[in-house]
């Protein structure tokens, strides 16, 4: 889901200082750069909250970024479009932050009709779509080994394609490269190729690498540079309207890791590469939002999969009902729950929170976050306590809050006490002199009460690299209130609620984003950039790749097991 944010006083008032100072003869791309670059450091100063934390943790200085940026800028005689998006990019992934990113405006996209994932410091086929790739012409299948990439060995070819971005987690920026080797765009600001290309491919039971040679899958560029400008940019034509804000907020990433159509890798799909777990006994239609099924072990318990993709479906509503009337027919059938939430790029706060209900069998404490405020913030506050401070049942409630307010959530006389006392909350800390927050709960709610029908049996959750924000919150959540056992990989480790800002501008730019809190867990520590730890671990091996994920299939059960045993 797309979101934009508020251009706030600060970054106006950065543009308008900086614009008259710009001269009103021909405009260059350095000029536009350097407007830009003190037009985000404005943002950042204001609203990125987690600063201090990255100061501690990566030895990270806005300042510092923004100065090298600036210097890079001057210091070039002759900066192009494709130069400018470099400085930015290195000037935002320096926070190494996953939520604060920035796209372009861009057509060229590139892709190869199959999908490439890593163990063991090797490069496997992992998903070919064949109508694009027949077998008569792509003698090469699943779990065959990826051994150099145009020319060059495909390690290599990774690791350049990971090196272009500032180094964040490890783990999770080697996951994403590999996704990336197979599928480019310019809205990343990255050099998209075309034409063809020479694979190097070891098949399975052999030491002989055999070459072949596919075509980019290519769109190219529909918008041109900018050419000289005269003139200077008009402050008082910036502004956007929030979807994303203090009270109501996101925690998603902006990913471009597309994958080849079919492809049970993609970032967000429906189906993973978990492979089915046992015979099927029961399976939800393909309309619902959740691939879901019941399924029998050998030793004849019926065990509930269900996969959770996103928090963010294109209606939340119908959505945290199909999940409600899942785990209900679970609760009454099933001895355990399987919730395969890998390739998680976050969403909507109180979606999840909804979610997580169904779940809990006691209130369970949510996250506190540090959140930057900003007199928007305040205003925000106040309009909010005129509209909701007359609600006093919960039939006022349902007639007051939309599906934008709720995101799945009960509306009620409750939810609208926890938002007032944000609201105040809010205050009261502006008041205090606060700019940045003392912790308190998105939304106020401090605590996830049990839904009026949950499921009470023993949950496995399934995670890995590729868990970004609401992904590091859901499983965050179920583990601090000991309610799941969680398996997998350490998640990504986006760990605040998201903002984004449009600015006119003349290199291309689409939106950057911002981190507007810092979340802490039940024990005090950060989410950002520590990620969710798992209970039993699992990475993913060689085996997996090329066996199916059988290993994976029989570690799963043996959890499974431990469970209900």
């Amino acid at each position: 889901m797309k979101t934009k944010s508020r251009i706030s006083l600060y970054s106006l008032l950065a543009l308008a200082t900086f614009g008259l100072g710009l001269r009103a003869a021909a405009s260059s791309v350095a000029d536009d750069l350097t407007g830009t670059l003190y037009a985000m450091r404005g943002v950042y100063q204001t609203g990125y909250a987690p600063a201090a934390w990255k100061k501690q943790f990566a030895g990270y200085d806005l300042n510092a970024s923004f100065d090298e940026a600036l210097n890079r800028t001057r210091a070039s005689t002759d900066l192009s479009q494709a130069d400018s998006r470099g400085i930015l990019n290195n000037f935002i992934y320096a926070m190494r932050d996953y939520h604060t990113s920035i796209s372009y405006l861009s057509t060229e996209s590139a892709s190869l009709p199959l999908t490439v994932q890593t163990a063991g410091g090797r490069f496997f086929l992992a998903y070919i779509e064949r109508s694009k790739l027949p077998e008569t012409t792509f003698p090469f299948q699943v779990g065959d080994e990826l051994i150099s990439f145009g020319g060059v060995p495909a390690a290599q070819a990774v690791a350049e394609l990971q090196g272009r971005v500032v180094a964040n987690v490890p783990a999770t920026d080697l996951a994403r490269a590999a996704l990336g080797l197979t599928s480019r765009s310019g809205a990343k600001g990255l050099a998209v190729p075309k034409g063809p290309i020479t694979l190097g491919i070891k098949r399975q039971g052999t030491e002989r690498v055999s070459s072949v040679q596919v075509l980019w899958d290519y769109s190219a560029e529909k918008i041109a540079p900018r050419g000289e400008l005269q003139g200077f940019l008009n402050a008082g034509d910036l502004g956007s309207a929030p979807a994303s804000s203090l009270l109501r907020p996101m925690m998603d990433v902006r990913l471009a890791d597309k994958v080849a159509a079919g492809s049970p890798f993609g970032i967000g799909a429906r189906k993973t590469f978990t492979p089915d777990l046992g015979p099927k006994v029961w399976e939800s239609e393909e309309t619902n939002t959740f691939y879901a099924y019941i399924y029998k072990t050998p030793d004849r318990r019926l065990i509930g999969y269900i996969r959770l993709p996103s928090y963010t479906p294109e209606n939340k509503t119908k959505a945290a009902g199909e999940w409600a009337a899942i785990l209900t027919r679970f609760e009454g059938i099933t001895d355990a729950l399987v919730i395969d939430q890998v390739n998680n790029p976050g969403g909507s706060v109180f979606y999840l929170y909804t979610l997580a209900s169904v779940l809990a069998q006691e209130p369970m404490a949510a996250p506190r976050h540090r959140m930057a405020i900003t007199q928007a913030d305040v205003k925000e506050a106040l309009d909010t306590i005129a509209k909701y401070e007359g609600v006093k049942t919960d039939e006022d409630a349902r007639k007051i809050l939309t599906e934008d307010d709720l995101a799945g959530y009960p509306a009620s006389y409750e939810f609208i006490q926890f938002t007032l006392n944000q609201a105040r909350f809010t205050i009261a800390e502006w008041e205090a002199g606060r700019k940045l927050s003392q912790p308190y709960w998105i939304g106020g709610v401090d605590h996830i009460n049990p839904a009026a029908k949950t499921y009470s049996k023993p949950v496995l959750v399934l995670i890995n690299h590729l868990d970004f924000s609401g992904g590091d919150f859901f499983p965050t959540i179920l583990q601090d209130n000991k309610r799941v056992t969680v398996m997998g990989t350490r998640t990504a480790g986006a760990g605040g609620y998201v903002l984004d800002v449009k600015i006119p501008n003349n290199l291309g730019i689409d939106s950057f984003r911002y981190t507007g809190s810092i979340a802490e867990r039940v024990d005090g520590n950060p989410i950002e950039n520590l990620g969710v730890t798992p209970d039993l671990p699992y990475e993913i091996t060689v085996e997996d790749l090329q066996q199916g994920y059988a290993p994976y299939k029989a570690a799963i059960q043996s959890a499974v097991d431990g469970l209900t045993k």
